[in-house]
C-alpha cells in the first residue's frame, strides 16, 4: 500500500480551461461558455463543467499511487456540492483512508481557496496498486 501521505495538489480554473473542456468534450451549455446567458442563470456566472473539479483528485491519486492512470477494477463515486467558477483553486484532501478485504477504501473532497467543498468522492481500489 503507498505511503498515508495523500497529496493536496490542486489547480486554478481559468476560463480557458473551461473553454478547452467544452470543445474536448462537446458540451458548450451556456453556463460553461457565455457569460451574458450565464449571468441570467440561478448561478449569477459561468460554472466549470463538473469533471474538470474533478481532476484534482485524480491527479492527487495517481500522484500517491504512482501511476500514470487509476488501476483497472477503481471504482470512483462523486458528488458534486458547489459550482466551480474560473479563478476557483481547487485542491483535493483526503477525510479518510482505509484497507480491507483487499482494497483501498478513501473518502475525499476537493474545495476551492474559501475552503467550500466543491465535490466528495468515495473511491476503493486493489491495495497492491
Amino acid at each position: 500500500m503507498p505511503e498515508l501521505d495523500f497529496p493536496a495538489i490542486g489547480d486554478t480554473v481559468t476560463q480557458d480551461t473551461i473553454d478547452a473542456y467544452a470543445e474536448l468534450s462537446g458540451d458548450f451549455n451556456p453556463l460553461h461558455v457565455d457569460l451574458e446567458a450565464a449571468l441570467a442563470s440561478e448561478f449569477g456566472g459561468i460554472i466549470a463543467h463538473g469533471p474538470i473539479a474533478l481532476q484534482a483528485f485524480f491527479r492527487s491519486a495517481t500522484t500517491w499511487l504512482d501511476v500514470e492512470a487509476m488501476p483497472r477494477g477503481s471504482e470512483v463515486q462523486v458528488t458534486y456540492r458547489h459550482p466551480v467558477r474560473p479563478g476557483d483553486r481547487i485542491v483535493c484532501r483526503v477525510r479518510d483512508l482505509r484497507t480491507e478485504d483487499g482494497r483501498i477504501h478513501l473518502d475525499a473532497e476537493c474545495v476551492n481557496q474559501d475552503d467550500v467543498p466543491v465535490l466528495s468522492v468515495r473511491a476503493s481500489f486493489a491495495a497492491d496498486a
